[in-house]
C-alpha cells in the first residue's frame, strides 16, 4: 500500500513541493521499480512495473513484449483526454506502439487540480492470445487524515467525478495494411463513466462505484454492440450490447492509517460477483482528495474481455467539487 513514505519520496524526485508537482519542471514523478516506490497491490498493478512522468511526457515500463527499450516513451493523444467531472482535462490520454507489426497500448494520466495525487492505466488491446496491462498511484504531497467528531462530515466524506476505463480487445489496427487480421496487433478502447466513493475515516472503511459506463473507439464514436467470435465457424455469434455497460461496485473495504485500500469489483446489483479488484489512497491535507486503479472482466461471462480504470476524485465539500455533488 502507499505510505507517507511515498510522500516523501515524491517530494525528493520532485525537488520542490511547494509549486504544481505535475509541471515537470523539476523532475520526474516516477513510482516502481526500486526501493522507496509506493507499493502498490499486485492485484492492481498487473503488468505495469514502474512509470514515470515528467513535462507531460509518460515512460511506461510493462511487462511482456512491449517495447525496444525498458520504459516506452508515450505519445500524447489529446483528442482522446476525458473530462474530469467538474470541467477540467484531468484524465490526459497517451498511445504506445513500437511498430505497426507490435502492440498498440493506450494509457491515462489521472492527475487533480490539487496536485496531491497521481494514478496511471494503461492496456493493449491484445495479440497473439496475450493482453497486458496494469496501473499504479502514488501520493506527491504529505497525506493528512480528517479529524473525526460528532458532526457532520467530519470523518465521512464523499468524492465524485469523472471515471476513465482501457477496454480491450477493441477492433484491429493498421486495417489497410497487407496482413491478415490475425497478425496485427488489437487496439484497446475507452470507457467513460461516472464514479463516486465514500470514505468512512471514523471506522476506517472506503466503498463507491461506477455507472453511466459507455463504450467509445479511438475516432470518439460509441460502440453499442460488439460481437465475440466463439471460434466456430459454423455458428453465428450474437452481439452483444454494450449501449451502456454493466454497472459497478467497488465492494466495502478497509482503509489503511497511510489512506490507502485495497477492494473487490462486482458487478452493481450482483452481490458476490468477483469480477476484478481496486486500489487507490486518499491524499492531500484531510484527505481532500482520492485516486486509484482499478481491474475487471466487464462483460459477464467473458473473462477474454478486460477492462483498466482509473480515477481521481476531489472531495464533494472542498473546491473544485463535480456538480454531482449537489445536493448533499
Amino acid at each position: 500500500m502507499v505510505s507517507v513514505r511515498t510522500a516523501l519520496l515524491a517530494c525528493l524526485l520532485v525537488a520542490a513541493c511547494d509549486g504544481n508537482p505535475l509541471a515537470g519542471d523539476s523532475g520526474p514523478i516516477t513510482d516502481g521499480g526500486g526501493e522507496g516506490a509506493s507499493s502498490v497491490p499486485d492485484e492492481v498493478a498487473r503488468d505495469m512495473n514502474a512509470f514515470s512522468y515528467a513535462d507531460g511526457v509518460l515512460k511506461i515500463d510493462m511487462q511482456g513484449v512491449t517495447s525496444s527499450g525498458k520504459l516506452a516513451t508515450f505519445s500524447r493523444m489529446a483528442s482522446l483526454d476525458v473530462p474530469s467531472g467538474n470541467g477540467n482535462p484531468a484524465y490526459q490520454a497517451y498511445m504506445y506502439q513500437d511498430t505497426a507489426l507490435t502492440r498498440s497500448f493506450l494509457a491515462y494520466v489521472a492527475a487533480n487540480d490539487r496536485g496531491n495525487l497521481l494514478a496511471v492505466a494503461s492496456g493493449d488491446g491484445g495479440q497473439f492470445n496475450e493482453h497486458n496491462d496494469g496501473g499504479r498511484f502514488v501520493q506527491l504531497t504529505a497525506f493528512t487524515r480528517p479529524a473525526t467528531a460528532d458532526a457532520p462530515e467530519s470523518g465521512l466524506f464523499s468524492y465524485a467525478g469523472s471515471y476513465v476505463g482501457i477496454f480491450s480487445p477493441g477492433d484491429y489496427a493498421d486495417g489497410s495494411g497487407p496482413r491478415p487480421p490475425e497478425l496485427r496487433p488489437v487496439e484497446p478502447w475507452v470507457v467513460k463513466g461516472t464514479a463516486l466513493i465514500n470514505g468512512d475515516f471514523a471506522h476506517n472503511m472506503v466503498e463507491g462505484g461506477v455507472t453511466e459506463r459507455e463504450l467509445f473507439d479511438q475516432d470518439g464514436n460509441q460502440i453499442t454492440s460488439i460481437v465475440i467470435d466463439d471460434g466456430d465457424p459454423d455458428t453465428v455469434d450474437d452481439p452483444i450490447d454494450t449501449t451502456t455497460l454493466t454497472g459497478i461496485v467497488l465492494r466495502e473495504t478497509s482503509l489503511a492509517a497511510d489512506g490507502s485500500f485495497l477492494g473487490n469489483v462486482e458487478y452493481a446489483g450482483s452481490p458476490g460477483t468477483d469480477k476484478g479488484d481496486y486500489g487507490g489512497t486518499f491524499g492531500g491535507t484531510s484527505a481532500s482528495d482520492v485516486a486509484g486503479v482499478l481491474w475487471l472482466n466487464p462483460i459477464d461471462g467473458e473473462n477474454g474481455i478486460w477492462e483498466m480504470g482509473t480515477f481521481n476524485l476531489p472531495r464533494c465539500d472542498l473546491a473544485g467539487a463535480s456538480p454531482l455533488c449537489v445536493p448533499r
